[in-house]
């Protein structure tokens, strides 16, 4: 008799694709923020065993309901997601999996194209980078930054072209400048993109020598200027970490909270065993938590010292 269970949802790689938050701890958990009664305290209180969510608060949660809170996406869409995210039997999406391991075939764009409406960044989009203390001109002339208007998935906000060491643009990410949307930050999906966000490190096309400052986003590379570059969020994965090994000195500058601090000292761990010499670089208690919002002479000076070490 054919079995008609489900296979199991590959979480990690969801939450990777759709730039979520969340801690490995270990024993096959993963740890996230719970959509239902999480009260703003940084806690990590909803926990994934590879086939079940279970709060400490809520009890057990049911899926597809689940997944739907997490990425503030209706029910419907939620069940398409997971049923596009299950992991074949006997399989772990992992880029370092073993010998003999079944991967999953993936398809990915060979040319990619900047979502529907994109164009030359409007007032609008000026307005929203000096609020931030940015130089619009200076953005879109070294980074090639675009906007997009009222219309599709990617309406209001900032394109960011993301490229490989060719130059060839391999995907995108997406900044809202309304402060409406429930997702400051949404990026290309994997379909679409000629390299999956999380097999990207922005910036990494630019940095010559044996020195990176690594940070989450793309807004702290941009205030600190090379050598940083920027994993898309303090959750690393295995593909970027390959990428960073080829550094003598690795410094890692994430946000000032719990999940950066964590992650920091995860990618460290991580790095260590590579032959990288990583440094986990902490701002000081009266700066900001955010890299991105030390003043630009703050975020010199602190380059000029991590470089010149």
């Amino acid at each position: 008799m054919t079995s008609l269970k489900k296979k199991p949802l590959d979480l990690e790689r969801l939450l990777m694709n759709t730039n979520i938050e969340y801690q490995d701890a270990g024993n096959g958990w993963l740890q996230l923020q719970c959509p239902f009664c999480y009260k703003g305290d940084g806690k990590f209180g909803l926990g994934w065993s590879g086939e079940h969510f279970h709060c400490f608060r809520c009890g057990g949660l049911r899926e597809y309901e689940t997944v739907a809170a997490l990425l503030k996406i209706d029910f419907q869409e939620a069940t398409r997601l997971c049923r596009k995210h299950r992991a074949s039997e006997g399989h772990r999406d992992s880029h370092l999996a073993g010998p003999g391991a079944t991967q999953t075939p993936r398809t990915h764009a060979q040319e990619v194209s900047l979502p529907y409406g994109t164009g030359p960044m409007t007032d609008r989009h000026r307005k929203y980078l000096r609020s931030r203390g940015f130089n619009p001109d200076a953005l879109e002339r070294d980074w090639g930054l675009c906007g997009t208007g009222p219309l599709g998935t990617f309406a209001h906000r900032i394109i960011i072209p993301i490229y490989d060491r060719d130059e060839k643009l391999v995907c995108y990410q997406g900044r809202d400048i309304t402060g409406r949307s429930p997702n400051k930050y949404k990026s290309c999906p994997d379909a679409l993109a000629a390299t999956p966000i999380k097999n990207c490190i922005y910036g990494l096309d630019r940095v010559e020598g044996d020195t990176v400052v690594v940070t989450e986003g793309a807004t702290k590379v941009w205030r600190l200027g090379l050598p940083a570059v920027c994993t898309f969020g303090a959750a690393v994965a295995d593909t970027q970490v390959l990428l960073l090994r080829r550094f003598r000195r690795v410094f890692i500058l994430f946000d000032g909270n719990e999940a950066g601090a964590k992650g920091a000292d995860k990618l460290s761990r991580r790095l260590a065993p590579l032959g990288a010499h990583p440094v986990v670089i902490t701002l000081g208690p009266t700066d900001p938590v955010d890299p991105g919002d030390l003043t630009d002479a703050d975020a010199r000076e602190l380059m000029v010292e991590l470089v010149k070490r």
